[in-house]
């Protein structure tokens, strides 16, 4: 017995220690601009989380509210703006925008995750076991850089781990409770991004099925009263609670809310019109790189061996979780291939798996002396520190303090009033958000012919992706049109008068 306590006390420092030097590590360069992991996404929750801001507050100018205003309201409806709400809240109470508040925001969600994933884990397996999973999930140098982004992908992250505790615990209890914070917790995910439902509808699916399988098992064996079970189970109202709990909100805002937005996403960016990706045998190439580059491939497939050495609840469970990811890549062929923060679910699901792999390699290590089970232990924690620093390396490694300068300059060079467009990075949100300036987007690869018809009406015409220009274009602008202003990385012509 107090060997057991002196374990459990030994390994709850452990925890202790892994969350605070992770968290320190997402502290790194904290005021460093967004634009070090998908710039475009980042900025867009920027401008939403402004113009929340911005909208409740009294006193400030008219025309910046304003404009602040438009700026939200002109980003395309796609998941509710909770982490962009919860980071206008803290604005407000801290009296000024502070863009590092997402990062800080974005990273606790992070850690309630690892929360459940670890009480997830030593129910499954072991606190050891699971702490190994804790220190994947934490220390992976690309979880350390995602995590902190200001997009709802941690919280998604966040709220399939909730999901995939409260799925375990219900199965242990099937009480009105459990049922109840399955459909919420389940709920609540697939409103953060309807991907997530795909995530807790495998888990759901993969333990309703086990738990059909082992309650038939035991509770008969004549066949006329497991038919009879059968159909009890399959019309049992805790189920269906439970499934209009998890799919309301997701039906209500997507489905009724912007459907429109829905639709149109639905059909332009998944198999639907992609379809002929997934047919090519490079799709398969090009995935596998992906989460090699992101998660450590051989990683990964310690993960995928730790399911199939689960025992049969974890392996449902794990099954499931495999499944949703599975489901996403192919739904989604073009995002799975070309935005790595889809693959973020992924490093939630590969800590998980490797619990049992670790229960079943530390029941070995427990057999041997005192010597090699602290070596083991030690080991481990050196390398997942090392892959932190890695992380922290990286983050330190990119600085963007400068750019926030340099789009507030062609901000002040365009005049407010102005009707402008041009080729500029992340769809114009870096100009928008620095610049406060909002500017149309040249259509890519659009004809210089095309020039009169587009740009009709239009006074300036801005350039700072100048590898996105085509030469025929920069050469007809120069030919054409007066140098409105210019400078280092930008050029604005003045293309309401012909030179």
């Amino acid at each position: 017995m107090q060997r057991t306590r002196r374990t459990s006390i030994f390994i709850f420092l452990l925890l202790m220690l892994v969350v605070v030097l992770g968290f320190l590590f997402r502290l790194v360069d904290l005021d460093d601009p967004p634009l070090d992991f998908n710039p475009t996404r980042q900025l867009r929750s920027a401008i939403i989380a402004r113009g929340i801001y911005y909208a409740g507050l009294k006193e400030v100018e008219p025309e910046i509210q304003a404009l602040a205003i438009s700026y939200r309201q002109a980003m395309e409806k796609l998941e509710p703006p909770i982490v962009e709400t919860i980071v206008a809240f803290i604005y407000r109470l801290m009296g000024s925008e502070m863009l590092w508040v997402s990062k800080i925001i974005s990273s606790i969600f992070w850690f309630i995750g690892a929360f459940f994933l670890f009480d997830l884990g030593r129910r499954m397996e072991s606190p050891l076991a699971s702490l190994f999973g804790v220190c994947y999930f934490i220390f992976l140098p690309f979880g350390i850089q995602a995590s902190r982004s200001f997009q709802p992908d941690p919280l998604l992250t966040m709220g399939i781990l909730l999901s995939a505790w409260a799925l375990y615990r219900w199965n242990h209890s099937r009480s009105w409770k459990w049922v109840i914070i399955v459909g919420l917790s389940g709920g609540m995910t697939g409103l953060i991004k309807p991907v997530g439902l795909l995530f807790v509808g495998g888990m759901a699916l993969g333990i309703y099925l086990y738990s059909i399988k082992t309650d038939i098992r035991t509770h008969s064996r004549n066949t006329q009263q497991n038919n009879k079970f059968k159909r009890t189970f399959l019309w049992n109202p805790k189920i269906w609670v439970m499934v209009v709990l998890m799919v309301s909100p997701f039906l209500i805002y997507y489905l009724l809310g912007i459907r429109d937005e829905t639709s149109g996403y639905f059909k332009n960016w998944t198999i639907v019109s992609h379809w002929r990706d997934v047919l090519s045998p490079s799709f398969f190439i090009r995935w596998m790189i992906q989460v090699d580059n992101n998660l450590n491939l051989v990683v990964v497939l310690a993960g995928l061996l730790g399911t199939l050495v689960a025992s049969g609840e974890n392996r449902a469970l794990l099954f499931g979780f495999w499944a949703g990811y599975i489901l996403l890549g192919f739904l989604f062929p073009h995002h799975i291939l070309t935005h790595n923060y889809y693959h973020l679910p992924l490093v939630g699901l590969v800590a998980l798996s490797l619990v049992p792999l670790f229960g079943t390699i530390n029941k070995r290590i427990i057999e041997q002396g005192l010597f090699i089970q602290v070596a083991y232990v030690a080991l481990f924690l050196f390398f997942s520190f090392y892959n932190g620093w890695i992380g922290r390396s990286i983050l330190l490694g990119n600085d963007y303090h400068d750019h926030p300068q340099f789009w507030r300059e062609i901000g002040n060079a365009i005049p407010s009033d102005a009707k402008t467009i041009g080729i500029t990075q992340d769809y114009g949100f870096r100009l928008m958000y620095y610049g406060w300036r909002k500017v149309g987007l040249w259509p890519q690869g659009a004809e210089v012919g095309e020039f009169n018809n587009i740009a009709k009406d239009v006074e300036y015409f801005v350039i700072t992706a100048k590898n996105q220009a085509s030469d025929d274009l920069t050469i007809f602008l120069d030919t054409h049109y007066p140098v409105f202003a210019e400078g280092v990385g930008y050029v604005i012509y003045n293309i309401s008068q012909e030179e």
